[in-house]
């Protein structure tokens, strides 16, 4: 089965960090083993343990061997790198960075920044819906310009710790209350859409080659213009949003935010809504991220909610993973560092350049620019003085003297001119010098840029100064956007020309011979990031229940319908003080409303909900109760060693076996039936238990998948902490007391197998084993961030799920028919049988053909992402497997007429003899002794 992927790189043709420059060709040598073919590997979900599927608090190791049921089909990855408009998409991608970015802390503007993934996501959509590579997978690297004197920025989605504390002080304000800021503000603008190329025909194929490089650049260059457009009407948005909070408002791009958030009606918004609401001193408790997890990881990669995979180059690395070790734990090293791994390459042209700074023309240019930008900075500082001048001089004509308000003037209650004089004054004075460092700033950049079109723009190796001007116009982009923000004043930062003015410096040979080698192990190491994407988060392996030994020895899990018996379960035996009162439910309509994603367009997906009481019903307190365990685990700790705790855990396995027998459940997957795809039954148990102290399941589980049913537990809101053991940037991730998150990764789990990003497959080493660096993303199947959103590459892996495990079983069929044949011993008798029964055996092959075309129609479904077209065929391809193995069969008596004689049995040889060979009494006497043994022989032990 092909699955189309798309490499997008941005930044590698001279224009991004380190002045990466790649070509076509180099792009087929490095990444052409990215291109391979993958088994499709199962494991057997009974094998999970909370060491292996990374629940165990603090630790996760050990690799599984793939299931005893391997795939016949394989995944094809079919790579296609795009090639774009060099400089204007990364210069897009630059100014996009830079308007969804925030500060982490409110008091630190320049400090870190946190990229905002929610306004992040539906830019990127927009563009690779443009280049039309939305009907496949695509996986973009981002290597943008970057200098040790820029602040770092990671991705995520939600707020900062420090945010949320000055949201909640700032609650009162007209502008964070539900649908005030629209009225005031105006709706924020969104990135342009894009209807997309491709159309659904139900009968599509895959005709790409198995790597080629796609030239984009027209595409591309007309989506940057769009592009523009938006960031600009966004910049003004922010702009005047600043000016009417008051430049000096305290976290400024926080409110804006959390207003703009609280328009909607997103999970994120009813979050960010209770945080508000909730009193001071909850935010000072150290439950309260347990409780509100707005917080996410900042990470440099991101996994979005539709197909594609980002990994910025130049983001800040941080550390995540189990916090006591194990495999695949990510750390600063993990991601290849662009200046690192050109650090030398980068010595060798500053010593090139040092080299040529005492020539004549070097110097001359350099006066040149040291005489311009001198000249330009003392004209426009001489301007801004006279123009301050002027202001005051205004404040004399009408008789008033500088501070001094006029006789109509409000006063505060300190007798101060509200807008003048005390503070307000102050304030009017720092804005004054603003603006003046604005303005020099701004013409200190417009020198450097009518520098470089005279002497640097479209030349090989131009005058160093050209490079050294290039490095100062980053420093000053960044100075005027962080100043900017802060103000809402615009600047010109983003001409036309995308500062692709500054010349090719190119290298000598001993250079050239460095850069070579730091290439060849930077993309060696890149491809090996990039591998690790498709095997863990394209195309990952599935787990299945199956324990016979066979695969078509169990239906597949894909059924035409598909019932969700929701039964919530209530514990109502305690009274909770106000403090333990109930703050965070588990949302049945947003996971309802998830679960309908999963379905495929012909699918239906129906639910039942059920209200119980374990008050009024002793069975299933009693199953309850029977099922409750007391363990203590070894929980890490921040800042000491793992203390030991005592945990309180339902068994799944004794709590599934009384609820089996408390609501009588049938098969569920109705295995035996005329149509084994007619119907499935999903049993969901949900406890909702109001107790001091937390239950889990099976000691680290929120919600677990089982054979027949999946067992959910939602705890009361500010109870003890939940432990997960995942670390992040050195800080303990805590676990959300709404299930919601880990409920939809069990269902997605029941229904098809599909497990989470860490677990992938080894090709090397041919095991499942975990690697914690695609982990990300707000999904439910990201340990990174608390997202409640299926991603779209998740429910493809769910109905591919559906399409491989049908082909198998079906493929099972096939050999299973294959194998009685190839009993037939090729002796004269067998040719003669042959020669007589032609018509059958060509009918055979007919139905051979016919089974193996609906296979291959399957798998073409399915490589251009056609996955209901596959499984509306899944039926076909059994029904036909059935019939040749019926047909194997009958060919095999057919050949073999004497086998039917022999099973049929009789008398042996020596009770004939016995009972023709002497009278009657004596012939009945040694038939009971000869016969008697044989009702008592038993089976050997083997």
């Amino acid at each position: 089965m092909t699955v189309a992927i798309n490499l997008v790189f941005i930044g590698f043709q001279g224009d991004g960090s380190n002045k990466l420059d790649v070509n076509s060709d180099e792009l087929m040598s490095w990444f052409r083993h990215v291109d391979h073919v993958l088994p499709h590997t199962r494991i057997a979900l009974s094998e999970l343990s909370c060491s292996t599927d990374g629940h165990c608090a603090g630790t996760a190791n050990a690799s599984l061997p793939p299931s005893p049921l391997p795939s016949f089909v394989h995944l094809n990855m079919s790579c296609n790198v795009v090639a774009i408009q060099k400089g204007e998409v990364l210069a897009i991608f630059e100014r996009a960075i830079a308007a969804f970015s925030r500060p982490m802390d409110p008091d630190h503007e320049t400090g870190d920044q946190q990229v905002d993934a929610l306004k992040l996501e539906p830019f990127i959509d927009s563009f690779i819906t443009a280049l039309g590579l939305d009907r496949g997978y695509t996986v973009l690297v981002v290597n943008p310009k970057w200098s040790a004197s820029l602040p770092s920025y990671a991705y995520r989605l939600g707020f900062s710790d420090y945010e949320l504390q000055l949201l909640n002080q700032q609650a009162s304000m007209p502008e964070l209350q539900p649908h005030q800021a629209a009225a005031k503000w105006g709706r924020e603008p969104s990135p342009p859409m894009y209807a997309s190329r491709h159309t659904h025909t139900g009968q599509g194929f895959y005709t790409g080659k198995k790597f080629q490089v796609t030239d984009l650049q027209s595409v591309s260059s007309s989506w940057a213009k769009a592009a523009a457009q938006y960031l600009s009407e966004l910049e003004d948005f922010q702009r005047r949003v600043i000016k009417l909070l008051g430049p000096k408002t305290k976290g400024t791009a926080a409110l804006m935010r959390a207003a703009t958030l609280l328009q909607g009606h997103a999970e994120l918004s009813q979050l960010l809504l209770a945080t508000l609401k909730l009193a001071p001193e909850h935010l000072h408790n150290p439950r309260f991220r347990a409780t509100h997890p707005l917080e996410d990881c900042p990470t440099p990669l991101w996994v979005s909610k539709t197909r594609w995979l980002l990994l910025d180059l130049t983001a800040r690395r941080t550390d995540w993973g189990p916090a006591l070790g194990g495999d695949g734990v990510v750390t600063h090293n993990t991601l290849p560092d662009v200046s690192y791994a050109f650090a030398e390459t980068e010595e060798k042209r500053a010593d090139k350049r040092l080299s040529k700074e005492d020539n004549e023309s070097e110097l001359e240019l350099k006066n040149k620019l040291s005489i311009m930008r001198n000249q330009r900075l003392a004209q426009v500082a001489n301007q801004q003085q006279h123009a301050k001048q002027l202001h005051v001089g205004q404040h004399l004509v009408h008789g008033l003297a500088p501070g001094e308000a006029p006789a109509d003037q409000l006063l505060d209650p300190d007798g101060n001119p509200v807008g003048a004089g005390g503070s307000s004054s102050q304030e009017a004075q720092e804005e004054v010098d603003r603006h003046h460092q604005e303005a020099l700033l701004q013409a200190e950049l417009n020198v450097y840029e009518e520098f470089a079109t005279v002497h640097c723009a479209g030349r090989i190796n131009p005058p160093i100064v050209c490079v050294e001007a290039q490095e100062a116009v980053l420093d000053l982009k960044h100075t005027l956007e962080v100043m900017t923000k802060g103000s809402g004043n615009k600047m010109l930062l983003n001409p036309d020309h995308h500062w692709d003015i500054f010349g090719v410096e190119m290298d000598d040979e001993q250079t050239s011979a460095t850069y070579s080698a730091a290439k060849d192990v930077f993309f060696s190491e890149l491809s090996n990031v990039l591998s690790r994407g498709l095997r863990h988060v394209v195309a990952p392996p599935s787990a299945t229940w199956h324990h016979r030994g066979y695969l078509h020895d169990t239906a597949s899990p894909f059924a035409h319908k598909v019932h969700f018996t929701i039964y919530t379960i209530q514990d109502t035996s305690r009274v909770l003080g106000p403090w333990r009162l109930r703050g965070v439910h588990f949302d049945l309509e947003a996971f309802k409303q998830q679960l309908s994603r999963l379905a495929m367009p012909h699918q239906a997906f129906s639910f039942n909900q059920v209200t119980l009481n374990m008050l009024d019903d002793p069975v299933l307190a009693g199953a309850f109760a029977v099922s409750l365990r007391t363990s203590f685990l070894q929980v890490p700790h921040a800042v000491s060693d793992p203390v030991e705790n005592e945990a309180l855990y339902l068994d799944s396995r004794e709590l599934a076996l009384r609820l089996r027998q408390r609501f009588d459940m049938v098969n569920t997957r109705r295995v035996g039936s005329l149509d084994p795809h007619a119907l499935l039954e999903v049993p969901v148990f949900v406890f909702e238990l109001d107790r001091d102290v937390p239950v889990l399941i099976d000691e680290h589980y929120n919600a677990r998948a089982l054979e027949d049913l999946v067992v959910i537990v939602q705890n009361a809101a500010n109870q003890d902490e939940h432990p997960t053991g995942m670390m992040c940037d050195g800080i303990l991730l805590q676990r959300p007391l709404s299930p919601l998150k880990h409920a939809l990764s069990a269902v997605v789990q029941h229904l098809g197998g599909v497990l989470p990003p860490h677990l992938g497959y080894n090709p090397g080493r041919k095991v499942v084993q975990h690697d914690w660096l695609w982990s990300v993303g707000a999904h439910p199947l990201s340990w990174t961030s608390w997202g409640g959103h299926y991603s779209q590459m998740h429910i493809d892996a769910l109905h591919r799920s559906y399409i491989l495990d049908a082909i198998d079983s079906s493929v099972d069929l096939v050999n299973s028919g294959i194998a009685l044949l190839q009993s037939v011993a090729p002796v004269p008798e067998t040719h003669q049988r042959i020669s007589s029964m032609k018509s059958e055996l060509q009918q055979l092959l007919q139905q051979f053909a016919q089974v193996v075309n609906v296979w291959r129609a399957m798998v073409a479904h399915g490589a251009v992402l056609e996955y209901h077209a596959a499984a509306e065929i899944i039926t076909t391809s059994e029904t036909l497997a059935r019939t040749f193995v019926q047909h194997c069969r009958k060919v095999l008596a057919d050949l073999h007429p004497h086998h039917c004689a022999a099973r049929v049995g009789g008398l042996p040889r020596l009770l004939i003899i016995a009972i023709y060979g002497t009278s009657t009494t004596a012939g009945l006497a040694v038939a009971s002794v000869l016969v008697l043994p044989l009702f008592k022989r038993k089976a050997k032990s083997i």
